[in-house]
């Protein structure tokens, strides 16, 4: 019996790769530099718009304009790229739109000389780009990560997210106040993009199946581990059908031996393993080339060519849906906080936009990395301190959204300077790196077969909220629409604009945990439709 086996754990030992790390987490490890790309060519606008808009005296509401163009390009690409990912995998459709977001990130440079308009087309560019990204990446996980390790994987590819925003500030800052102005901005991060595309077509791989640099004992377990999950999930589905025609397995009439596997997604990795699946684990080789042999390739996580997506059947789901509904409220305080967070300290508290990079960069700091540390804690409730994954979802998503909610409020009313503030944002956009185990991850416990199309659904409704809202802040902070110079908001000075923008925010976000906490459930979307 394998080492792992004797402790009560089905799996077997993960197997090293490349300097001792696995291949899979290598894989991870591009497609989280691609999304760290990503996120810096969007970032950096919040920091050069300042410059920008003094350069071609753009007002609030034009400068507003220009940051949400970016979502209606984005608004459109989720949901063809989660598609084309799950049926032919995310190395290609990840690589196309890395191509197409950092041309229209390099043209930025040259699009303000030419006007408004193509300011504004420019981003919608790299929204249509971008919008991939996300899906691409977690098909990618649901084809390599095996169930005991996704919650890491989310929060491991979320953390590289978040770091792109935390080069792209204090960056952008240094460079829009140094010599070479705001363009260099736009050509140093677009430089950055062809980079990594060029080594992503030479180390990417959609699937272990596809993976020609995989050790062959690191591609038999990743194929165990899809094999047990769907034998589990199989046991799962049979058992509520059997439940609820109020029959008892074949096994319990005939009192043999209870079932393999626990119809528990929470459990699934962790159970020791039965009947055949035990036998065969005292001779490994023969475990793997049986595995190998026997796996269907038309529900394997790792097979690239996969049935069309059921559209119709996810959208009947609750838990499709929770997805969505939190997805849609918790972008909105993520996307304004990306966009409006360096001119919130710019004007509130007359921060040097020289500096403002500084003060946006260190929640995002805080946020990374202890998303990064929720992900080992997350799976680690469930391995050792008898969590369901179920709940980690329900409790991270809820106290990572109504936490942050509550600490912009406070930024708000209790900061009196701008360190004060960054310190009380940082604390909450910490709590907020919970929510990288939450609802982001949950698609992956009980549809992985179809997770970059449900993520795109998510990522979709989730870019409403940053279209509207991004444009709407700005034109709440617009003090100068009318002719005569006036304000445009009743007379409501800046704390008051910005107490209403974080009071909206906090709304959201508590209605969309409250949502996820309801609509989540254990149930399992079945492998074969």
């Amino acid at each position: 019996m394998l080492p792992s086996e004797s402790h009560g754990n089905a799996s077997l030992p993960s197997p090293s790769g490349l300097i001792g790390i696995p291949r899979r987490f290598w894989i991870l490890f591009m497609g989280g530099l691609g999304l760290m790309i990503s996120y810096a060519d969007r970032s950096n606008m919040a920091v050069a718009i300042v410059a920008i808009a003094r350069e071609y005296n753009y007002n609030k509401s034009e400068q507003g304009l220009i940051l949400a163009a970016f979502f209606i390009g984005y608004i459109l690409t989720p949901i063809l790229g989660g598609s084309l990912a799950d049926k032919h995998g995310g190395k290609m459709v990840l690589a196309t739109g890395a191509l197409i977001w950092t041309l229209f990130t390099a043209l930025t440079s040259l699009a303000a000389g030419w006007g408004l308009v193509w300011m504004v087309l420019v981003r919608i560019g790299l929204g249509l780009g971008e919008g991939v990204a996300y899906p691409s990446v977690h098909a990618l996980i649901g084809a390599w990560i095996p169930p005991c390790e996704r919650s890491k994987a989310v929060a491991m590819i979320t953390a590289f997210s978040y770091l792109g925003a935390v080069i792209a500030l204090p960056t952008s800052s240094a460079l829009v106040v140094s010599s070479w102005g705001w363009r260099s901005i736009f050509w140093l991060f677009g430089a950055m993009g062809l980079s990594w595309s060029a080594i992503w077509q030479i180390w990417g791989s959609s699937s272990p199946k596809t993976c020609k640099r995989l050790l062959l004992r690191e591609r038999r377990w990743i194929l165990q581990q899809q094999r047990l999950e769907q034998e589990a999930n199989g046991h799962s589905r049979r058992s509520e059908e059997l439940e609820e025609r109020g029959e008892s397995s074949e096994d319990e009439e005939e009192g043999g031996t209870a079932p393999s596997f626990i119809p528990d997604s929470n459990t699934i990795a962790y159970q020791p393993v039965r009947s055949s699946e035990e036998r065969l684990t005292q001779n490994p080789a023969r475990l793997d080339l049986t595995i190998l042999a026997t796996a269907p390739s038309s529900t394997s996580l790792a097979d690239v060519h996969k049935p069309a997506t059921p559209w119709k059947a996810l959208l009947l789901r609750r838990e499709v849906w929770a997805i969505i509904i939190s997805q849609f409220c918790n972008s909105l305080g993520f996307f304004v906080m990306q966009s409006w967070l360096p001119t919130f300290y710019l004007d509130y508290y007359g921060v040097d936009v020289g500096k403002i990079g500084y003060f946006s960069v260190v929640p995002s700091i805080a946020q990374g990395t202890m998303g990064f540390v929720a992900g080992f804690l997350g799976d680690k409730a469930v391995k050792d301190w008898g969590w369901q994954t179920l709940t980690v979802r329900r409790v991270s998503q809820a106290l990572g959204s109504v936490g942050l909610g509550v600490f912009l409020l406070l930024a708000v009313k209790l900061a009196k300077d701008a360190t004060t503030a960054m310190i009380i944002i940082t604390v909450g956009m910490a709590i907020n790196g919970f929510t990288m185990i939450g609802a982001s991850a949950y698609q992956h416990d009980f549809c992985p077969q179809h997770a970059g199309f449900i993520f795109s659904l998510g990522n979709t409704a989730g870019t409403i909220p940053g279209l509207v809202g991004v444009f709407l802040v700005g034109f709440l902070l617009d003090k100068n629409r009318n002719e005569k110079g006036g304000d445009t908001v009743g007379g409501m000075d800046d704390k008051a604009r910005w107490n209403l923008i974080w009071t909206f925010v906090c709304f959201f976000y508590l209605f969309g945990s409250s949502v996820f906490v309801i609509l989540s459930t254990n149930k399992k979307f079945p492998r074969t439709i």
